[in-house]
Protein backbone atom coordinates (compact mmCIF):
# COMPACT_ATOMS: atom_id res chain seq x y z
CA UNK A 1 0.00 0.00 0.00
CA UNK A 2 1.13 3.43 -0.30
CA UNK A 3 3.47 5.19 2.78
CA UNK A 4 1.30 7.15 4.70
CA UNK A 5 4.60 9.06 6.00
CA UNK A 6 5.91 10.40 3.09
CA UNK A 7 4.24 13.65 1.17
CA UNK A 8 3.89 14.07 -2.07
CA UNK A 9 5.13 16.97 -4.12
CA UNK A 10 2.46 19.54 -3.36
CA UNK A 11 1.88 18.37 0.27
CA UNK A 12 5.59 19.41 0.15
CA UNK A 13 5.63 22.64 -1.59
CA UNK A 14 2.25 23.98 0.38
CA UNK A 15 2.98 27.64 1.08
CA UNK A 16 5.71 27.66 -1.14
CA UNK A 17 6.72 27.33 -5.18
CA UNK A 18 6.79 24.09 -7.33
CA UNK A 19 8.32 24.23 -10.41
CA UNK A 20 7.11 21.52 -13.27
CA UNK A 21 9.03 21.28 -15.89
CA UNK A 22 8.30 19.84 -19.52
CA UNK A 23 4.63 20.23 -18.79
CA UNK A 24 3.64 19.92 -22.61
CA UNK A 25 4.50 16.29 -21.92
CA UNK A 26 2.52 15.28 -19.48
CA UNK A 27 -0.22 12.61 -19.91
CA UNK A 28 -3.86 13.63 -20.53
CA UNK A 29 -4.49 11.67 -16.72
CA UNK A 30 -2.02 13.97 -15.43
CA UNK A 31 -3.66 16.98 -16.46
CA UNK A 32 -6.23 16.32 -14.65
CA UNK A 33 -5.03 16.29 -11.97
CA UNK A 34 -2.89 19.47 -12.08
CA UNK A 35 -6.11 21.17 -13.27
CA UNK A 36 -7.80 20.06 -9.97
CA UNK A 37 -4.97 21.60 -7.65
CA UNK A 38 -5.03 24.48 -10.14
CA UNK A 39 -8.61 25.38 -10.18
CA UNK A 40 -9.74 23.48 -6.44
CA UNK A 41 -6.53 23.97 -4.81
CA UNK A 42 -6.83 20.58 -3.48
CA UNK A 43 -5.03 16.96 -4.39
CA UNK A 44 -6.20 13.60 -3.86
CA UNK A 45 -3.37 11.53 -1.96
CA UNK A 46 -2.83 7.84 -3.61
CA UNK A 47 -4.61 5.69 -1.15
CA UNK A 48 -7.00 8.25 0.54
CA UNK A 49 -10.35 9.28 0.05
CA UNK A 50 -10.88 12.57 1.37
CA UNK A 51 -8.84 15.60 -0.55
CA UNK A 52 -6.44 17.72 0.92
CA UNK A 53 -5.93 21.23 0.42
CA UNK A 54 -2.50 23.20 -0.51
CA UNK A 55 -1.72 26.90 -1.42
CA UNK A 56 1.04 26.40 -4.28
CA UNK A 57 2.61 28.75 -6.40
CA UNK A 58 3.26 26.67 -9.76
CA UNK A 59 5.92 27.65 -12.96
CA UNK A 60 5.75 25.95 -15.51
CA UNK A 61 8.27 25.52 -18.65
CA UNK A 62 8.01 23.72 -21.95
CA UNK A 63 9.97 23.95 -25.23
CA UNK A 64 6.34 23.01 -26.75
CA UNK A 65 4.13 25.31 -28.58
CA UNK A 66 1.02 24.87 -26.13
CA UNK A 67 -1.34 26.98 -28.07
CA UNK A 68 -0.70 24.64 -31.12
CA UNK A 69 -1.17 21.07 -28.84
CA UNK A 70 -4.50 22.75 -27.54
CA UNK A 71 -5.43 23.65 -31.15
CA UNK A 72 -4.42 19.76 -31.75
CA UNK A 73 -6.06 18.34 -28.82
CA UNK A 74 -3.04 17.18 -27.13
CA UNK A 75 -3.30 19.65 -24.16
CA UNK A 76 -5.86 20.62 -22.00
CA UNK A 77 -7.61 23.94 -23.01
CA UNK A 78 -8.42 24.65 -19.52
CA UNK A 79 -5.42 23.78 -17.99
CA UNK A 80 -3.50 25.71 -20.54
CA UNK A 81 -5.17 28.68 -19.36
CA UNK A 82 -4.90 28.15 -16.03
CA UNK A 83 -1.23 27.96 -16.13
CA UNK A 84 -1.14 31.02 -19.02
CA UNK A 85 -1.30 33.67 -16.12
CA UNK A 86 1.92 35.46 -16.60
CA UNK A 87 4.14 34.17 -19.97
CA UNK A 88 7.97 34.54 -20.17
CA UNK A 89 9.39 33.48 -23.63
CA UNK A 90 12.90 32.83 -23.45
CA UNK A 91 14.63 33.43 -26.88
CA UNK A 92 17.03 30.50 -28.45
CA UNK A 93 20.33 30.39 -27.44
CA UNK A 94 21.33 31.58 -31.06
CA UNK A 95 19.70 34.65 -30.48
CA UNK A 96 21.02 35.24 -26.68
CA UNK A 97 24.72 34.45 -27.48
CA UNK A 98 26.38 36.71 -24.42
CA UNK A 99 24.89 34.20 -22.05
CA UNK A 100 26.83 31.65 -23.28
CA UNK A 101 30.31 32.51 -21.71
CA UNK A 102 28.62 32.60 -18.25
CA UNK A 103 26.62 29.06 -19.12
CA UNK A 104 29.76 27.45 -20.32
CA UNK A 105 31.66 28.24 -17.44
CA UNK A 106 29.07 27.06 -14.33
CA UNK A 107 28.65 23.51 -16.84
CA UNK A 108 32.50 23.63 -17.41
CA UNK A 109 32.46 23.77 -13.21
CA UNK A 110 29.93 20.99 -12.69
CA UNK A 111 31.16 18.59 -15.37
CA UNK A 112 34.93 18.97 -14.11
CA UNK A 113 33.69 18.18 -10.70
CA UNK A 114 31.98 15.61 -11.11
CA UNK A 115 34.43 13.71 -13.47
CA UNK A 116 37.36 14.25 -10.93
CA UNK A 117 38.98 16.85 -13.39
CA UNK A 118 41.13 19.48 -13.65
CA UNK A 119 39.36 21.54 -16.34
CA UNK A 120 39.91 25.73 -16.28
CA UNK A 121 37.43 26.69 -19.49
CA UNK A 122 37.59 26.86 -22.77
CA UNK A 123 40.54 28.16 -25.45
CA UNK A 124 39.15 32.08 -27.00
CA UNK A 125 38.66 29.89 -30.48
CA UNK A 126 36.72 27.57 -29.13
CA UNK A 127 34.31 30.19 -26.94
CA UNK A 128 33.88 31.95 -29.96
CA UNK A 129 32.84 29.08 -32.20
CA UNK A 130 30.24 28.25 -29.47
CA UNK A 131 29.23 31.82 -30.28
CA UNK A 132 28.93 31.10 -34.03
CA UNK A 133 27.03 28.16 -33.27
CA UNK A 134 23.23 27.61 -34.17
CA UNK A 135 22.72 25.20 -31.28
CA UNK A 136 19.25 23.99 -32.59
CA UNK A 137 19.10 21.80 -28.84
CA UNK A 138 19.50 25.13 -26.63
CA UNK A 139 21.03 25.09 -23.45
CA UNK A 140 20.49 21.45 -23.25
CA UNK A 141 22.60 20.73 -26.48
CA UNK A 142 25.54 23.28 -24.82
CA UNK A 143 25.62 21.41 -21.37
CA UNK A 144 25.74 17.78 -23.17
CA UNK A 145 28.72 18.98 -25.48
CA UNK A 146 30.42 20.85 -22.56
CA UNK A 147 29.83 17.79 -20.45
CA UNK A 148 31.72 15.49 -23.60
CA UNK A 149 34.20 17.69 -24.27
CA UNK A 150 35.27 17.93 -20.17
CA UNK A 151 36.29 14.42 -20.46
CA UNK A 152 37.52 14.40 -23.63
CA UNK A 153 40.08 17.77 -23.29
CA UNK A 154 43.60 16.51 -23.04
CA UNK A 155 44.84 19.25 -20.61
CA UNK A 156 43.04 22.08 -18.60
CA UNK A 157 41.79 24.29 -21.21
CA UNK A 158 39.22 23.12 -23.88
CA UNK A 159 39.88 23.61 -27.63
CA UNK A 160 37.86 23.72 -30.60
CA UNK A 161 38.56 19.93 -31.36
CA UNK A 162 37.41 18.74 -27.82
CA UNK A 163 33.81 20.19 -28.75
CA UNK A 164 33.07 18.02 -31.69
CA UNK A 165 31.55 21.14 -33.76
CA UNK A 166 32.15 20.22 -37.15
CA UNK A 167 32.73 22.98 -40.28
CA UNK A 168 31.42 26.33 -40.09
CA UNK A 169 28.35 27.66 -37.47
CA UNK A 170 25.33 26.19 -38.67
CA UNK A 171 26.62 22.91 -39.37
CA UNK A 172 25.61 19.87 -36.88
CA UNK A 173 27.94 18.69 -34.36
CA UNK A 174 29.15 15.45 -33.90
CA UNK A 175 26.47 13.08 -33.23
CA UNK A 176 28.52 9.61 -32.43
CA UNK A 177 29.58 10.41 -29.05
CA UNK A 178 26.18 11.72 -28.22
CA UNK A 179 24.69 8.89 -28.84
CA UNK A 180 25.57 7.26 -26.21
CA UNK A 181 25.64 7.66 -22.20
CA UNK A 182 28.18 10.35 -21.24
CA UNK A 183 29.89 7.28 -18.55
CA UNK A 184 30.67 5.38 -21.56
CA UNK A 185 32.53 8.13 -23.21
CA UNK A 186 34.60 8.85 -20.25
CA UNK A 187 35.39 4.78 -19.85
CA UNK A 188 36.23 4.78 -23.77
CA UNK A 189 38.50 7.20 -23.55
CA UNK A 190 40.16 6.52 -20.06
CA UNK A 191 40.68 3.16 -21.53
CA UNK A 192 42.49 4.36 -24.72
CA UNK A 193 44.86 6.44 -22.87
CA UNK A 194 45.71 3.93 -20.63
CA UNK A 195 46.13 1.74 -23.35
CA UNK A 196 48.14 4.59 -25.42
CA UNK A 197 50.81 5.07 -22.04
CA UNK A 198 50.76 1.09 -21.71
CA UNK A 199 48.78 1.07 -18.56
CA UNK A 200 51.27 3.23 -17.18
CA UNK A 201 48.57 5.18 -14.65
CA UNK A 202 51.10 7.60 -13.54
CA UNK A 203 51.81 8.63 -17.10
CA UNK A 204 47.94 8.44 -17.98
CA UNK A 205 46.35 10.41 -15.23
CA UNK A 206 48.76 13.39 -16.09
CA UNK A 207 47.01 13.13 -19.74
CA UNK A 208 43.59 12.41 -18.22
CA UNK A 209 44.25 15.29 -16.11
CA UNK A 210 42.86 13.57 -12.89
CA UNK A 211 44.89 12.16 -9.66
CA UNK A 212 45.78 8.51 -9.40
CA UNK A 213 43.34 8.25 -6.99
CA UNK A 214 40.88 9.12 -9.08
CA UNK A 215 41.63 6.75 -12.03
CA UNK A 216 41.94 3.53 -9.47
CA UNK A 217 38.62 4.45 -8.48
CA UNK A 218 37.46 4.57 -12.57
CA UNK A 219 39.15 1.78 -13.42
CA UNK A 220 37.43 0.05 -10.77
CA UNK A 221 34.45 1.51 -11.12
CA UNK A 222 34.53 0.65 -15.03
CA UNK A 223 35.82 -3.09 -14.32
CA UNK A 224 38.92 -2.06 -17.22
CA UNK A 225 41.50 -4.45 -17.23
CA UNK A 226 44.74 -4.93 -19.68
CA UNK A 227 43.57 -6.69 -23.38
CA UNK A 228 40.04 -7.07 -22.09
CA UNK A 229 37.31 -5.28 -23.99
CA UNK A 230 34.62 -3.43 -21.43
CA UNK A 231 31.07 -3.85 -21.85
Amino acid sequence: GADEARKGLFEEADGGTIFLDEIGDVSASLQAKLLRVLQEGEFLPVGETVPRRTDVRVIAATNRDLGRAVAEGSFREDLFYRLHVVALTLPPLRERVEDIPALVEEFVAEAARRAGRTVRGLTPAALEACQRYPWPGNVRELKNVVERAVILAPGEWIDVDALGLRGPAGSAPDQAPEDRPLWQVERDHILRVLESRGWDKSASARVLGIGRTTLHRKIREYGLEPGKTPR
